[in-house]
């Protein structure tokens, strides 16, 4: 099929499901209008495509609608939370909106999450059922979808806020997977702020490689691509070259990647050719070194845009010019947004950074905590100003930054303390092999002889998602400790 034609709806639903949804009235709710005026206006509208396939507003629009149908079948209640199991694309598209017709809150689920990584974020928002979907393309290109919805015990309150659109889980404390929930009102002036701030436009074609689950997939493709009417480009694989591969197929215009990425493909004996037709590269989600953007600038001629968010708030700073990076800034405040620093002991007026913007969360899931809330996100950045610019120092707490994943090393240890022969252990973020990058990793104390890496790791992979495994195991006798019986954080870079 060619990149134009309709994505083929091929499944059934129960007879008189379909009237389920139809007889209720239509949630108010600000992101599902903007796609259905999409949809309204030509249900022919390519969504998202690959070099091999395509799915129309209209194939999504009449997949969500089957989701819906699905969930006032279960008869679960307005508000009710549904964790989202669904890859990046279509399936992502359609289960969101789906969720949202029937008034339900979207809990976004790691697809590379182990089972029981995901079965604790299921149990700890208590959610009350568990969506499932899924689109497959043939050999022609058509794409069909499948959808299952399992309903499961919960512990959860009777709903009181419909309004809520999803919740993103975030790192928590002590190990507990802890949530932001965000309405559609805050999502929408999110993207808003940042389609101005960046220039993005209802013709670009963005290309979709970052997860969906996290708030800068999520509001860079999914709100895109729903609000704005942006074309996702979808890389045929998960291979390095892939995404390049499918925006020059593609003709996309925006790439958002993150730095590890870039870094890559740097480290390759030959580094691809940029694509002429992208006309904007930005990277979140982890740092991005000078020396990575002077490359980017160097190999393709083009300057890449640093961007600056967290999952409370959506969007903070961005680097409008694209040479912000190279100084080791993050650029300025996106529009909307104010920033105040937080006075510290620390000379040269840095602070812990503080957002003000519409795109701020209502609270932490299931434990509030005053650091978000009413409009305000105190961040755990230390930051300082230079000039109207913002510099990142480094974070107040012990978060480690994986490929732009943020890993609670609590988390980690709570499931190493698990494994048999373990005494103690403690977890820290350290440089991956080649210097580049941070990787988790482990210091465990237990007896000689008991254990080995292999072992560590091999229990951790089950248990964890892919980039919480530790990457790096030590074996210690005993973890090194102060005179004050707190770990020696010096001392386990020697372990």
């Amino acid at each position: 099929m060619d990149s134009g034609q309709e994505a083929r709806l091929v499944y059934a639903m129960p007879s008189g499901a379909s009237r389920i949804a139809r007889g209720r009235a239509r949630p108010n709710d600000g992101v599902l209008a903007a796609f259905d005026a999409i949809a309204q206006r030509s249900r022919d509208h390519i969504v998202a495509r690959s070099t091999s396939w395509s799915a129309s507003a209209g194939a999504i629009d009449d997949w969500s609608r089957q989701v819906a149908d699905r969930v006032h079948a279960a008869a679960l209640p307005p508000g009710s939370v549904v964790g989202l199991d669904a890859p990046a694309g279509p399936a992502f598209l359609a289960g969101f909106l789906g969720l949202r017709r029937a008034s339900c809150t979207a809990l976004l689920l790691d697809v590379t999450a182990a089972h029981d990584d995901r079965a604790r974020v299921l149990s700890a928002v208590g959610a009350r059922a568990l969506l499932h979907c899924r689109t497959t393309a043939d050999v022609a290109g058509i794409v069909r979808f499948d959808v299952r919805l399992d309903v499961r015990p919960s512990g959860a309150a009777d709903p009181e806020r419909p309004d809520l659109a999803v919740i993103q889980m975030t790192s928590g404390s002590a190990g507990a997977p802890r949530g932001v929930a965000i309405t559609s009102e805050a999502l929408l002036a999110d993207e808003d702020a940042l389609a101005r701030t960046m220039g993005v436009r209802t013709d670009d074609r963005i290309v979709a490689s970052l997860p969906m689950s996290h708030r800068y997939g999520f509001t860079m493709l999914t709100l895109a691509a729903i609000v704005r009417g942006c074309q996702l480009i979808m890389p045929s694989d998960d291979g390095p070259l892939s995404p390049i591969l499918a925006a020059a197929a593609c003709g996309a215009s925006v790439f958002p990647t993150v730095p590890a990425y870039l870094q890559a493909l740097f480290r390759m004996a030959a580094p691809p050719s940029w694509p002429a037709s992208l006309r904007l590269t930005l990277t979140a989600g982890a740092p991005l070194p000078p020396a990575t953007a002077a490359q980017f600038r160097e190999i393709s001629g083009r300057p890449v845009h640093a961007f600056y968010g967290a999952s409370e708030c959506g969007g903070i700073c961005y680097d409008r010019e694209g040479d912000a990076a190279e100084r080791g800034s993050v650029g300025t405040p996106v529009e909307g947004v104010s920033i105040s620093l937080t006075p510290s002991d620390e000379a040269g007026g840095s602070g812990l950074l503080a957002v003000v913007s519409a795109g701020v969360g209502e609270n932490y899931v299931p434990v509030p905590d005053a650091r978000l809330g009413h409009g305000r996100f105190q961040t755990a950045d230390l930051a300082e100003w230079r000039g109207s610019e913002i510099v990142l120092l480094r974070r107040a707490d012990r978060v480690i930054n994986v490929r732009g994943f943020k890993v609670d090393p609590a988390e980690v240890e709570q499931v190493l303390a698990g494994l048999p022969g373990v005494d103690d252990v403690v977890v820290t973020g350290t440089s991956g092999a080649d210097g580049v990058g941070t990787i988790v990793r482990a210091v465990v104390a237990c007896r000689p002889g008991t254990l080995d890496a292999a072992m560590v790791a091999a229990w951790c992979r089950p248990r964890l998602a892919e980039h919480k495994v530790p990457r790096s195991i030590a074996l210690v006798e005993t973890l090194p400790r102060t005179s004050r019986g707190k770990i020696d954080r010096a001392a386990l870079d020697h372990a």
